[in-house]
C-alpha cells in the first residue's frame, strides 16, 4: 500500500482520501483505526461510578458471573456481559478465550506451556492462558 501526506497549512483539520479499486480487509481495518476513538467506559469501583479508557485496561475477565476489568493498579466491576464491553473496546483487544479479553498494547510476553496452549503475561502481573480455540486468531493479531 502506498502513502503520502501533503502538509497544507491553510487547511482547517486532517482529511483523509483513500483511493482504491476495491474495499479489501485490509482498507477496512485501516478505516476503523481512523474512526475509533474508544469512548471511556463507565464503571464500578468501591460504589462509585468511575470512567476509564479502554486503552488504560489490561484485561477483561467474567469472574463469578461478575465481569472484571483490570487496570494497571485496580480493579474494576461493569454490569455489562463480556460481550456488550468487547463491542465498546478498540481495535487493540482480542479474546483469548471464552471468558477473557487482553488488550495486546499491554503484553508483557507469551510463553509455550503445556500442550498447544500458550501462557499470556501482561505488565500489570496479570497472566492468562490463550484458549486452542482463540489461538489462531491470537497468533495473527500479534504477528506469528
Amino acid at each position: 500500500m502506498k502513502t503520502s501526506i501533503q502538509i497544507d497549512p491553510d487547511q482547517k483539520e486532517p482529511h483523509i482520501v483513500i483511493h482504491t479499486s476495491q474495499i479489501t480487509s485490509e482498507i477496512e481495518q485501516l478505516l476503523s483505526l481512523l474512526s475509533a476513538s474508544p469512548l471511556p467506559l463507565c464503571v464500578l469501583q468501591d460504589e462509585r461510578i468511575v470512567p476509564v479508557q479502554p486503552d488504560d485496561l489490561y484485561m477483561v475477565r467474567v469472574e463469578n458471573g461478575q465481569t472484571r476489568l483490570y487496570a494497571k493498579q485496580e480493579i474494576f466491576t461493569c454490569k455489562k456481559r463480556l460481550y456488550e464491553v468487547e463491542e465498546l473496546l478498540g481495535p487493540s483487544w482480542i479474546r483469548i478465550s471464552k471468558t477473557t479479553l487482553i488488550n495486546i498494547r499491554h503484553i508483557d510476553y507469551v510463553e509455550p506451556s503445556f500442550g498447544t496452549a500458550l501462557l499470556l503475561k501482561l505488565k500489570n502481573g496479570q497472566q492468562d492462558y490463550v484458549s486452542r480455540k482463540y489461538l489462531p486468531a491470537f497468533k495473527k493479531a500479534i504477528g506469528l
